[in-house]
């Protein structure tokens, strides 16, 4: 079986391209945030050229992602997987915090109102 060369460049920009439109970017925002022109991003999100280590430092940093994110590492999934997970816990717990919180704070003041019975 023949090994297939995977294309470092490639797969770079194709993810620096996909994490910009998760971000809401167009390249003009995102290459004015990171200080290069429209045209320097475009070649280096088609494949054309690669980033120095100091710009995609810098990309990672605008599109919030860690590095490894950038060049598509299957760790990344597990990354993100973990993170939505603990947001989505931690999320529910707030919900159900508020909701009771609520539902006592609305109780007490619906005692307040209420004629007493005797």
């Amino acid at each position: 079986m023949e090994e297939t060369e995977l294309d470092i460049p490639d797969l770079f920009g194709k993810n620096v391209q996909k994490y910009r439109k998760m971000a809401g970017l167009t390249q003009s925002e995102l290459s004015k945030r990171l200080e290069i022109s429209q045209k320097h991003l475009s070649i280096i999100e088609t494949g054309t050229q690669f980033a120095s280590a100091n710009l995609i430092a810098r990309i990672s940093k605008e599109l919030n992602v860690p590095p490894a994110a950038l060049f598509g590492d299957d760790l990344t999934q597990t990354y993100f997987d973990k993170l939505f997970a603990r947001l989505t816990t931690y999320m529910e717990n707030k919900f159900n915090t508020m909701r009771v919180n609520l539902s006592t704070e609305l109780s007490r003041q619906l005692d307040e109102k209420l004629p007493k019975q005797n």
